[in-house]
C-alpha cells in the first residue's frame, strides 16, 4: 500500500459572505484555517482520492471539472474518486444552499477547480509506503440524535493511521455529527469542531489529520452543550481527545481496490402529500409562530418545483474496509441501513459528498421532524436509494 497525503491552506485573505444560517454580514475574521485535505490510497495499480473541503456543501460546477482532470492525468475511474465536503456552517460562501439566501463568491468557487486540483497533484506527488492501523471509539456525552436526547445516531470515532515504519505520514478520523456548534452570531470563517480536532490532533501527535463527516443529518450536540462557540468548541474538542485512551483497534485485511458507482435520478413535484398537508395545516394556525419558517420552506419547495435530484453514491472495498459515500446529509437510520447489510465489513459512511442534495430522509422519520421540512427527496425516494447501493456493493463484493 502507498498513501499519499496533502493539506492545502485556502482562507480567504478578506471578508467574504459566509454560508450557514443566512447571514447577512461578511466575514470579520479567522478563527481556524480554511483548507482541503487530500489522501490517496494506492494498492498495486489501483488508486482512490479522498478530498475534502471546508464548506456547508459542494457542487457539481466544481466536482466535476476536477474529475474530469484528475481522471484524464491519473487514469482513474470517476468512482474512485470522491470529491466532498465537511458541512460547517462558517466557511465562504461557495455555493448557495437552497434554503438560504447568501451572495456567492464567484471568485472564490473557481479557484476552488485549480485549488482541489493541486491538492490531489500534491498527494500523488507525496506518495510512499505505508501501513494502516485501524481503530475505534464510541463517543459518550458530546453529541447524538438532534430530534430525542436518547434517539439513535451512530457514535464512533473512527481512526485511520498511516505510518512508514516508525514515522506516522496521516490520520484520518470519521464521525458522525453537524460541525454546528458556532451559530450564525459567528461572523469569523472555521472549520468549527473539525478544526479544532485537526489542529489538537496535529499538535498532540505531530501529523496531520483530515476529518470525514459521515451520516450526521440528524446528529449534532444540541443536548450536550454546556457552554457557547469557541468555548465549547475548546471543551468538545478537549473531551474527546479525552477518550481516545478507549480506543479499540480494529485488525482488517486491506488488499485491493474494487470500486463501482450507483447514480439515480428522483423528481420532487411539491404536490406530495406531506407538503400539501403541512401547508394547509399551518397557514390554518391563529399564531403559527415558529411554524413560519417552515411554511415559507415548503412553499419554496413548491415554488422550485418539478425538480430533479441526481444522486450519486461511490462505492469502494478495501478488502475488509468498505467505503460509501453519499450526497447529502444522511440520517442516522439510513446510515445503520448500511452498516446492518454488510455486518461482515468494516463501514466508513461519507457524507456530502458529489453534488449535495439537502436530506435523505428515511420513510420511518419521514414527516416527524425538521429534516423532512428542507428534504427534496419525496418519502421513500432515501429507502430506494440507499437499497439501490446496498444493492450494487452486494455486487461488487
Amino acid at each position: 500500500m502507498e498513501i499519499g497525503y496533502n493539506k492545502m491552506n485556502i482562507t480567504p485573505d478578506h471578508s467574504v459572505a459566509m454560508a450557514g444560517y443566512s447571514r447577512k454580514s461578511k466575514s470579520t475574521g479567522v478563527i481556524d484555517p480554511i483548507e482541503i485535505n487530500t489522501i490517496i490510497i494506492k494498492i498495486g495499480k489501483k488508486s482512490l482520492v479522498i478530498s475534502m473541503l471546508d464548506a456547508i456543501i459542494i457542487e457539481d460546477c466544481v466536482i466535476q471539472p476536477v474529475k474530469r482532470i484528475i481522471n484524464e492525468k491519473y487514469s482513474l475511474a470517476d468512482q474512485n474518486v470522491i470529491v466532498g465536503c465537511i458541512h460547517t456552517h462558517s466557511a465562504p460562501a461557495y455555493f448557495k444552499p437552497f434554503f438560504e439566501e447568501v451572495d456567492v463568491e464567484q471568485e472564490l468557487q473557481q479557484e476552488l477547480i485549480e485549488q482541489f486540483v493541486a491538492s490531489i497533484d500534491g498527494a500523488f506527488a507525496s506518495l510512499q509506503e505505508a501501513s494502516l492501523k485501524i481503530s475505534q471509539v464510541e463517543i459518550e456525552e458530546l453529541y447524538g440524535n438532534r430530534n430525542k436526547m436518547n434517539g439513535y445516531s451512530d457514535k464512533n470515532l473512527t481512526r485511520l493511521d498511516f505510518s512508514n515504519g516508525q514515522t506516522k505520514i496521516c490520520t484520518v478520523l470519521a464521525l458522525s455529527c453537524h460541525p454546528t456548534i458556532l451559530n450564525g452570531a459567528n461572523t469569523e470563517l472555521s472549520a468549527d469542531i473539525f478544526g479544532a480536532i485537526r489542529q489538537k490532533y496535529q499538535a498532540i501527535y505531530g501529523n496531520p489529520c483530515m476529518v470525514i463527516n459521515g451520516a450526521a443529518g440528524d446528529v449534532s450536540t444540541r443536548f450536550y452543550r454546556q457552554k457557547e462557540g469557541v468555548e465549547e468548541i475548546a471543551r468538545f474538542t478537549r473531551e474527546l481527545f479525552s477518550q481516545f485512551s478507549n480506543m479499540k483497534d480494529m485488525p482488517l485485511r486491506i488488499d485491493d481496490i474494487k470500486s463501482a458507482q450507483v447514480i439515480r435520478e428522483y423528481e420532487f413535484y411539491g404536490q406530495d402529500e406531506f407538503t400539501r398537508s403541512e401547508i394547509k395545516r399551518i397557514e390554518s394556525l391563529i399564531d403559527p409562530k415558529f411554524e413560519t419558517a417552515l411554511l415559507q420552506v415548503l412553499k419554496l419547495k413548491q415554488e422550485k418545483s418539478p425538480m430533479i435530484l441526481k444522486l450519486t453514491s461511490n462505492i469502494i472495498f478495501l478488502g475488509d474496509l468498505l467505503l460509501v459515500s453519499l450526497p447529502g446529509d444522511i440520517t442516522s437510520p439510513l446510515g445503520k441501513k448500511i452498516r446492518d447489510a454488510f455486518k461482515d465489513k468494516f463501514v466508513l459512511i461519507i457524507g456530502y459528498t458529489e453534488n449535495y442534495s439537502n436530506y435523505f430522509v428515511s420513510e420511518q422519520d419521514y414527516g416527524k421532524y425538521f429534516e423532512t421540512y428542507i428534504s427534496r427527496l419525496k418519502k421513500g425516494n432515501a429507502d430506494d436509494f440507499i437499497e439501490q447501493v446496498i444493492q450494487e456493493a452486494k455486487k461488487l463484493k
